[in-house]
């Protein structure tokens, strides 16, 4: 099981610009957490220290330690930790490259030199029910499409951990929905699933925990009813409440 732990993690990428400070926290295996905040609160950079980019790819001033299963992400290369956590952006357009989806599936499974290419790309293509589409080419797609491409492509590479950077930014609420149901299902068969989302709707159906960030600090980190309950809180930070009717 284990999971994901932060020690006192702060990051700048240039000098005193501090993108996050001071974080620390355990997010054990098998959670289904959602990732709040306004803007320039430190979401995304927060994402970027879960599978290595930070401090691996991007430049900047790391301190703290950032454990995946125990194991530093500054002591290995980014391409040990791609086999653990994969990454949905929030754009599919800068994600996709291919000439077919079948091809953008099986790219990753062949950088990191996976066995059973075509079992884990038809399973994949299943999960997020595009079977039908595996020789379009992923440009020709709808927007909802594309994401769920960009998904099964972390799906083929049955990742342990799965992070999301704004999924629903793009999409309109059918499409929101569609992947969150996928997200969910993933959820129950053990996967963690770690969404960084401004929609805190699709959070409080879907989420079991919440982590709240403000100005590159932890602000909040609980359950989900404990969060988005305190609404002094995030009418205060100016995050959305939640309708708890849904």
């Amino acid at each position: 099981m284990i999971g994901i732990t932060l020690r006192d993690v702060s990051f700048q990428y240039t000098k005193n610009n501090f993108a996050l400070k001071n974080l620390t926290l355990d997010i054990p295996a098998g959670a289904f957490l959602g990732v709040i905040g306004s803007n320039g609160s430190g979401k995304s950079t927060f994402s970027y220290l879960l599978n290595g980019i930070i401090p691996n790819l991007i430049n900047g001033a790391l301190t703290g330690e950032v454990l995946i299963d125990d194991v530093p992400t500054s002591n290995k290369k980014t391409a040990f930790f791609a086999k653990q956590i994969g990454m949905v952006f929030q754009d599919p357009d800068f994600s996709l490259f291919n000439l077919t989806v079948k091809e953008e599936i099986e790219f990753g499974i062949k950088n990191l030199k996976l066995d059973n290419m075509e079992e884990r790309t038809q399973k994949a293509l299943q999960i997020v029910d595009l079977q039908k589409f595996e020789n379009r080419d992923p440009q020709t797609l709808s927007l909802g499409e594309k994401q769920k491409v960009c998904l099964a492509s972390v799906l083929a590479m049955n990742t342990k951990y799965i992070v999301l950077d704004e999924p629903s930014a793009m999409l309109d609420y059918k499409g929101s929905f569609e992947l969150y149901q996928i997200l969910a299902e993933l959820h129950k068969q053990g996967r963690t699933i770690i969404s960084i989302e401004h929609d805190t709707d699709f959070l409080w159906q879907f989420a079991t925990d919440i982590l709240l960030l403000d100005n590159g600090s932890k602000a909040a980190y609980g359950s989900k009813q404990h969060i988005f309950n305190n609404t002094a809180l995030l009418k205060n930070l100016g995050i959305k409440i939640p309708n708890m009717h849904l």
